[in-house]
């Protein structure tokens, strides 16, 4: 999932910095320039005040984001104000319909996009946002919202990892039946780590590597021609668990 914010509002003007989820990130630099600059000039909504000329179109919202998520989410502010917690303010769209994304008549990808991140951490919807709260300095090169090819008898407790690939930017974790497995799926990085700790051991595997589960470790080897083209036909078949 995509996020853009700004960097030096509270240094300048000692306003809090600004954050937007879910759409294109060069688009979202532009619109929080363009959200920076009118309320310079205009003065800054209250929360939860609508008000236009950031989308056109449509409306935009402030709302206080909880410092629950600021390590997770901000380590570039964090790093520029010399480790001291600033604030941050969520600037939130609508859907295609103008509906917010806390409506239950909003589009899901209005919803799922957007971190509710006005709420703690811990109180978010289920999800890859939460994920990304709750883990922050997440130890693989994917964050915790990567989509992951593995198997529905993983992430249910009833089987466990036997195979570990990173290949292309991609992982698979598989059982012992690897790719011939019935339920195979996808699944977020993060609920595999949740529901298999052991997997981290494996966050340091280069691309194209492979690793296997052993007794009190793993053994480690390069990926064949032919398992490459086994787990590209499966990414293909397999849908969200």
């Amino acid at each position: 999932m995509d996020f853009a914010y700004t960097v030096g509002l509270w240094h300048t003007f000692g306003e809090p910095e600004v954050v937007m989820f879910g759409l294109e990130g060069e688009g979202m630099q532009v619109w929080l320039n363009t959200c920076v600059e009118l309320c310079r000039d205009k003065g800054w909504p209250a929360v939860d005040e609508p008000f236009h000329g950031v989308i056109d179109g449509f409306e935009t919202k402030l709302r206080e984001v909880h410092p629950s998520w600021h390590a997770a989410l901000f380590g570039t502010a964090i790093a520029f104000y010399r480790g001291t917690v600033v604030p941050v303010r969520q600037l939130i769209w609508p859907d295609r319909n103008g509906l917010w994304p806390w409506d239950d008549k909003a589009t899901p990808s209005s919803r799922n996009r957007q971190a509710f991140a006005w709420l703690p951490v811990d109180e978010h919807p289920v999800g890859s946002w939460r994920l990304v709260g709750e883990m922050p300095n997440f130890a693989f090169p994917a964050g915790p919202d990567a989509w992951v090819l593995t198997t529905r008898g993983l992430l249910d407790g009833s089987r466990s990892v036997a195979t570990v690939a990173y290949d292309q930017g991609s992982f698979d974790v598989l059982d012992d039946r690897g790719h011939a497995a019935d339920d195979l799926c996808l699944a977020f990085l993060g609920d595999v780590v949740k529901h298999h700790p052991r997997v981290l051991e494996c966050a340091d595997l280069v691309d194209g590597q492979t690793a296997v589960a052993a007794d009190g470790g793993w053994t480690r080897s390069y990926i064949t021609a032919t398992d490459r083209r086994t787990s590209k036909r499966a990414w293909t078949l397999a849908e969200p668990a």
